[in-house]
């Protein structure tokens, strides 16, 4: 079973990072060693670049936030508790794929970016955000834990991050698509 299971994660990693086994015989087994040896950045980089893991993974953080900070709007207006729910758990979701979000941007940084003044500021922006978005959550967090509703300073926050977050994906979907 560990041959198999060896010989299909080399595989797999060996697809995405290009490394060949020295000596390999004609049969689809492979020895971890090569993988090892070439690098973890390395190979992080090539992974993050041929599955396009940022952005996948920039959708759920877009679609997260504002989703939260909505929920938290109506959920005190309308004095709705299961809103509330709602609006913490996307939070709580946002706040654990962000940092890998914005990991991956940093990992899938591709040469043409170097010099373009948007991306540039597309990835400190990135960046910043998931210290924002951390600062969101911890306050969050806190009323949470005390049962409360959030005060509208955690709303006015909440709608500012919105506002840097489509600011930041702007900047990142002009590199992308601005020459279709």
């Amino acid at each position: 079973m560990w041959k198999g299971l060896n010989g299909c994660l080399c595989g797999v990693t060996a697809m995405f990072t290009g490394i060949e086994t020295k000596n390999q015989p004609q049969t689809d087994m492979m020895t971890i060693e090569p993988i090892i040896g070439a690098g973890t950045l390395p190979a992080l980089q090539q992974f993050v670049t041929a599955t396009k893991l940022h952005p996948i993974l920039v959708n759920f953080t877009a679609a997260l936030v504002p989703v939260s900070i909505a929920s938290d709007l109506a959920g005190r207006l309308r004095k709705d508790e299961s809103l509330r729910h709602t609006a913490w758990w996307t939070l709580l979701v946002a706040m654990a794929l962000t940092p890998f979000t914005a990991l991956a941007g940093w990992l899938f940084w591709m040469h043409d970016d170097n010099g373009v003044l948007g991306m540039a500021i597309h990835k400190w922006l990135g960046t910043g955000l998931v210290g924002l978005l951390l600062g969101l959550f911890l306050w969050r967090l806190n009323l949470h834990r005390q049962r409360r509703t959030v005060t509208a300073p955690y709303l006015v926050a909440g709608g500012f991050l919105v506002v840097v977050l489509v600011v930041q994906g702007y900047l990142g979907g002009h590199q992308v698509f601005s020459g279709m």
